[in-house]
């Protein structure tokens, strides 16, 4: 469209070329002879129609422009661009396109968005299954139809060839690893037309990251703690730079126990934690009735963290010992929020390395800032 645009404004100053002698200051005031002015501006279009096609984004095709992205399979997808319907099969990827002030291009969600009061608006959207059995069918007939539907880059794995029929594209996006989330959200931030928004988020996550980088490089090495990171279930622990959990250990200069192990999510036993003897221990914490956004009260995080004192095996470790036992929500440790589990973790562990810090404030920033809602619920407890 550029393209003709230009094309249509040059031909009509030719048009124009035609009929009047142009004086030209260049020339001392000399009248320029029609044949000149032609062959130069021929030549002008010439030079601009390989300058507009050459420099576009992508190509053109109807009445909207392709580019190119690849997506966190390392996939190359050619899409219409801008995208203007989107269908997020999950609440890390609502999430991201929220935080780019574009969840009025949101036209279908996972099932487990609904009910939750921190997705507003969002979460009356038509739900399309989730992502161990998305619907094909009721995604092919939300209307408006949705361009593209952004999902984890594991499981679902024929999605693609579902919604092939429909013409409706998968990008595969994770927004809860740390070590990818920077070129996610850049990739985002273009299909959806909002490079300004992902600047600023950015910009915002990276100030997180340099503040827990700073106070690592500030430790010594009697400084570090060995922790013991619990997943949901008991005993199911986390290894490997392919988990959230363990690049936020890393992160924050800690040792994970786990990290000998070669399998992503290892479950572990009693036993083998008291050999360990962890200085720390975090227990993720998945039931929003326990910990999250819309908790009004400490019973249910209490309950469980008596519980795991009274774990038969961990209660001699001196991580309980020394009450050294975390209780973190899994929505700001495997979501946009990550570098803000960093930093409620790396307070915990280390109080007087973070003590100019809290955690607290940067989440209340994160949900004003970028979600438009309060700093609500209970994320922690200790």
């Amino acid at each position: 469209m550029r393209f003709l645009l230009w094309y249509r404004l040059i031909v009509i100053f030719i048009g124009f070329c035609i009929e009047v002698d142009i004086e030209s200051d260049f020339y001392g005031g000399r009248f320029l002879d029609k044949n000149r002015i032609m062959h130069t501006l021929l030549l002008v279009v010439l030079v601009t129609s390989i300058l507009v096609v050459g420099g576009c984004v992508g190509e053109i095709g109807g009445d909207k422009e392709k580019i190119t992205i690849t997506d966190s399979t390392g996939t190359d997808l050619e899409i219409n661009y801008p995208v203007e319907h989107v269908v997020t099969l999950t609440s890390d990827s609502a999430e991201a396109v929220r935080a780019l002030d574009a969840e009025n291009k949101i036209v279908g969600i996972t099932e487990y968005m609904k009910g939750d009061s921190f997705w507003g608006d969002i979460g009356d959207k038509p739900s399309v299954g989730n992502i161990f059995s998305p619907n094909a069918e009721e995604i092919a007939s939300l209307d408006p139809k949705p361009d593209i539907v952004i999902t984890y880059t594991d499981w679902s794995d024929d999605l693609e060839d579902q919604l092939e029929p429909f013409g409706i594209q998968v990008v595969r996006l994770d927004f809860y690893k740390m070590d990818t989330m920077d070129r996610e959200i850049e990739v985002l931030g273009e299909i959806l037309d909002r490079e300004d928004e992902a600047d600023e988020l950015l910009e915002f996550y990276g100030d997180q990251l340099d503040k827990i980088e700073t106070k690592s490089g500030m430790m010594d090495e009697d400084m570090v703690k060995e922790v013991y990171l619990e997943a949901y279930k008991e005993y199911s622990t986390a290894a490997t730079n392919d988990t959230n959990y363990h690049q936020i250990l890393n992160l924050i200069g800690s040792v994970n126990i786990a990290g000998e192990f070669t399998n992503t999510y290892p479950e572990v036993s009693a036993e083998w934690v008291m050999e360990k003897n962890p200085d720390a221990m975090v227990k993720v914490v998945q039931d929003s009735d326990t910990l999250g956004y819309e908790v009004e009260d400490t019973e249910n995080a209490e309950q469980l963290y008596n519980e795991i004192t009274d774990r038969k095996g961990l209660s001699s470790t001196d991580a309980i010992k020394d009450g050294e036992l975390l209780l973190v929500s899994q929505g700001v440790l495997s979501s946009m929020k990550s570098p803000v589990g960093a930093l409620i973790i790396a307070e915990f562990l280390y109080p007087s390395l973070y003590s100019d810090i809290d955690s607290n404030e940067v989440l209340e920033e994160y949900f004003e800032d970028f979600h438009g809602v309060g700093h609500d619920g209970i994320w922690y407890y200790k």
